[in-house]
């Protein structure tokens, strides 16, 4: 019998070649509706921070929502592997991204989001808003990743702080995590553990599921 990671694993591999055939017109039209929906969210609006992944292969494309955000006044930080953690790290323009790893565009060790966090002295309240990638997702926003791990680590780390509400830091923070993927990654229900954490909402080309 199938163990959980194995399930997981197997539907990663068929959804993703989905993914990756998807016709370069149909892509690039499941885009720009994704973007649109990104940029008409209430969250995005009041967002002061954009932790945004950095578009690699057949995921939805990231690229013009930076260039968006940053021409939105937003503080945009992409994330950074290191060994096997990952740290979001201060862009200003998205030719701040170098190849890193494996083959994924990565920003340069500038500010990381912990050290600005740590400058914001007396900034109230900061909204901040995840674009999250991952392979598959299901209708009640469960969700498959690549197997490493890092942003499950990751988010668990950042939740806690939001949760003391930033102690140590003079600021209150306030994170939605939004997931962004074509509607061919959503099935209807996908394995899950318990430690996995959903995003806020999920975010597609026919609209969000919150």
């Amino acid at each position: 019998m199938k163990n959980e990671k194995d399930k997981k694993k197997e539907i990663r591999k068929k959804i993703l070649k989905v993914r990756n055939e998807i016709p370069d017109e149909e892509r690039a039209s499941c885009n720009d509706k994704i973007k649109k929906n990104v940029l008409t969210q209430s969250v995005y609006k009041r967002a002061k921070v954009i932790l945004a992944y950095a578009c690699y292969q057949s995921e939805v494309d990231t690229k013009a929502l930076i260039g968006q955000a940053l021409e939105d006044g937003k503080y945009v930080f992409a994330p950074k592997v290191s060994g096997a953690e990952m740290e979001f790290w201060q862009i200003t323009a998205t030719e701040d991204l170098r190849e890193g790893y494996r083959g994924i565009p990565e920003p340069v060790e500038r500010v990381s989001f912990p050290e600005w966090l740590a400058e914001q002295s007396n900034a109230g309240e900061i909204h901040v808003m995840m674009w999250m990638p991952g392979a598959v997702f299901d209708k009640e926003r469960h969700r498959i990743g690549y197997g490493k791990g890092f942003y499950d680590k990751y988010l668990g780390r950042l939740t806690g702080v939001e949760k003391e509400n930033c102690r140590g830091w003079n600021a209150e923070l306030h994170l939605t995590m939004a997931a962004l993927a074509y509607s061919c990654q959503v099935l209807e229900q996908i394995p899950y553990e318990s430690h996995d954490i959903r995003p806020d909402m999920l975010i597609m080309e026919k609209g969000v599921l919150l």
